[in-house]
């Protein structure tokens, strides 16, 4: 598994080859269908607008409170005052020549807004987005939304969620509760597997 994948499509493609996993195989010729079309909504559009809304607010993420008490010394002082600038300029780049950074914001508000509620109407009240199995597009889809739930956002776009599609919010809670139960934990200390640091301190 030392091969290079240019983005997770192909990524999860290689895995679940890899693993023979029989993730999606229940899915009919229309949910396929639904899964192709949706994923390009999410990866193309809803997480375009997230990159958009970062390149006007990043500061948050060069605070203790977001990684910058996971690095010391000078490289701490370099990344506290070069850092926010820079991320900014970049994704302001990058929306631009996608096209995106070429609306406005309540533009792009309008267009994360429309997004949203389309996956809030797919979901419905079902527990994942094709039923009762999770699929891809439920991984895809709780990857993007929970960076609009955990983390500080446009100041539209939340409110939208928990008074026009709370149905999202309850997915969020689903996924972390099944698959992540130590999620906190993992974010706090950016460790897949937390448990690692106690096995790291017996060995010293």
């Amino acid at each position: 598994m030392d091969s290079k994948y240019a983005d997770t499509k192909e990524i999860i493609e290689h895995l679940k080859n890899y693993f023979k996993l029989s993730i999606d195989s229940n899915l009919n010729t229309v949910e396929r269908a639904h899964l192709r079309a949706y994923t390009i909504l999410i990866e193309e559009s809803l997480f375009r607008c997230g990159q958009y809304f970062r390149s006007f607010d990043i500061d948050w993420l060069f605070t203790e409170a977001g990684f910058l008490s996971h690095v010391k010394g000078l490289k701490k002082i370099l990344i506290g005052k070069l850092g926010p600038t820079k991320l900014k300029n970049t994704l302001k780049n990058i929306v631009y020549v996608q096209g995106y950074g070429r609306h406005s914001k309540h533009e792009v508000d309008e267009i994360a807004k429309k997004d949203l509620l389309a996956l809030s109407t797919l979901l419905g009240d079902k527990p994942f987005l094709f039923g009762s199995t999770p699929s891809t597009l439920d991984a895809i889809l709780f990857g993007l939304l929970v960076q609009y739930t955990d983390t500080p956002t446009s100041e539209t776009i939340m409110p939208l969620i928990e008074k026009s599609a709370p149905n999202l919010l309850a997915f969020v809670s689903l996924i972390k509760k099944r698959y992540w139960p130590d999620w906190n934990e993992i974010t706090e200390k950016l460790l897949l597997n937390p448990e690692d640091i106690e096995v790291k301190k017996e060995q010293k």
